[in-house]
């Protein structure tokens, strides 16, 4: 770049990110902390005060950061229930805290945990067997394993009168979803000696095995919405973020909601955005660039804070937004500032994709004039809800096409319930067409089904 030959100081190997584990001297003695794995300072021109001393943020970000990684732990199967009238209380992980949820959903309303909704979603009054709402519901929070084992003892007991074929659906699905196709075959079998008739065929596109190549054509990345202030409470987001990098190619990061930033917040985000593209991970970036505002409104030239965190995520979003100029210009003055010049900018490894629509690879209109929904749901829904009100000014009754549609996690099925219901309310007729038995049995757990026509697929 060149520029930074006029400073002196302390210039890293070219084509090196900005670092975050250094400590440049300040000249008030106060020696801000730049996020990362050693914590080691750096000392310039300047003695620091106590070259082994950290400051208080970087120990927040240092627990916070533990907290994370000793709670992101995958739950064995729940044990069998007792007996068949009986169904064992399971335990759901959601991300900070693991506890015990979802005892009975009995036919009465009741609200869950706060860990596993959005907004208070309330469980509507049903005749449905309590396994078929509790497995509908652990499925939608990414709890698949335990869902299975509820369904397998549900089978294995024959105690569910006239919603027994659903179970059998509902675990043929699961089966799908999750890649086992052995297991789907053997029950293909006692399906169709049990019902006497043809079973469920087995369909590639609702498989999300992250080895199935038709998933990684045809489906949505899935997204981690930021929302409000960025600070020490984005843990879950980020914990979502580091499980998602394990199982897709690709993860849309969404910051368009996010209203101000504070150092905590910023130096999370640092670790994880470096962690995720030393993973090699795509990266779909919404609103970075009104983040990038927001942590300039933050920033004074010549300001030395606790930490230059808030500095270096900055100039991290610069890079990977591949803007050179401005990457150049917010060098300049984080030089000024700490007397330590960044590396030159070079052009981000990993695929960045900054598009504020989400293109072939979310919801579209097809030829037969009905709207079809992604693979997944998750996160935030207002652009999906705008697409179903567009679809449904254009068409009465709107047909949803959801033959794709694999999973809804649980609290965007809260969001969708709100939307659809306003939705309903302006008179527009609204169908769900060809839902997996799981999402169906969600939809009706939360509501959806009394607001829009939900049709399961036959096959």
């Amino acid at each position: 770049m060149g520029i930074f030959s006029l400073f002196g100081k302390n210039n890293r190997p070219n084509g090196a990110p900005p670092e975050d584990d250094k400590v440049p001297a300040a000249a008030d003695n106060q020696a801000p902390v730049l996020f990362g794995e050693s914590h080691e300072r750096l000392s310039n021109s300047t003695t620091l005060r106590d070259g082994s001393a950290r400051s208080t943020t970087s120990m927040k970000i240092d627990a916070i950061e533990s907290e994370m990684s000793s709670e992101f732990v995958h739950l064995p199967p729940s044990p069998k229930p007792a007996g068949p009238d009986s169904v064992a209380p399971v335990t759901l992980s959601h991300g900070n805290t693991t506890q015990l949820t979802l005892p009975v959903m009995s036919r009465t309303t009741e609200y869950l945990d706060d860990q596993s909704r959005s907004g208070s979603i309330e469980v509507s009054v049903s005749d449905t067997p309590e396994v078929i709402e509790e497995a509908a519901v652990l499925f939608a929070s990414d709890q698949s394993d335990i869902a299975e084992a509820l369904l397998l003892s549900a089978i294995t007991e024959n105690n569910l009168g006239s919603s027994t074929h659903i179970v059998w659906w509902m675990l043929l699905d699961l089966y799908q979803i999750t890649g086992k196709q052995q297991e789907f075959d053997n029950l293909s079998v006692d399906f169709a000696n049990k019902f006497e008739t043809s079973p469920p065929t087995w369909i590639d596109i609702m498989t999300l095995d992250p080895q199935a190549k038709t998933q990684e054509k045809a489906g949505a990345p899935p997204a981690v919405a930021f929302s409000g202030k960025l600070d020490a409470n984005i843990g879950k987001q980020l914990e979502r973020a580091q499980k998602l990098s394990a199982t897709h190619p690709a993860v849309r990061l969404e910051f368009t909601r996010v209203s101000s930033v504070d150092p905590i917040g910023c130096g999370l985000l640092l670790r994880m955005l470096k962690k995720l593209q030393k993973s090699g991970l795509d990266l779909i970036l919404v609103g970075a660039d009104e983040l990038a505002d927001k942590i300039r409104e933050i920033l004074l030239v010549g300001r030395r804070d606790e930490t230059a965190a808030p500095w270096l995520l900055l100039l991290e979003i610069l890079h990977l937004l591949n803007l050179e100029q401005a990457y150049e210009d917010a060098s300049i003055d984080y030089s000024i500032t700490f007397e330590v010049s960044p590396p030159p900018f070079v052009a981000p490894h990993t695929k960045i994709i900054t598009a504020a629509e989400d293109n072939a690879q979310s919801v579209s209109l097809n030829g037969n004039n009905s709207l079809l929904m992604p693979i997944l749901i998750e996160g935030r829904t207002e652009e999906l809800l705008t697409k179903i009100q567009t679809h449904a000014i254009a068409h009465s009754p709107a047909i949803i096409d959801c033959s794709r549609l694999v999973r809804v996690d649980f609290s965007a099925a809260g969001e969708l319930l709100n939307g659809l219901s306003l939705l309903a309310s302006n008179g527009n007729a609204i169908e769900f067409h060809g839902v997996n038995h799981l999402v169906t049995a969600l939809f009706k757990v939360v509501g959806i089904q009394e607001i829009v026509r939900v049709v399961p697929r036959k096959n």
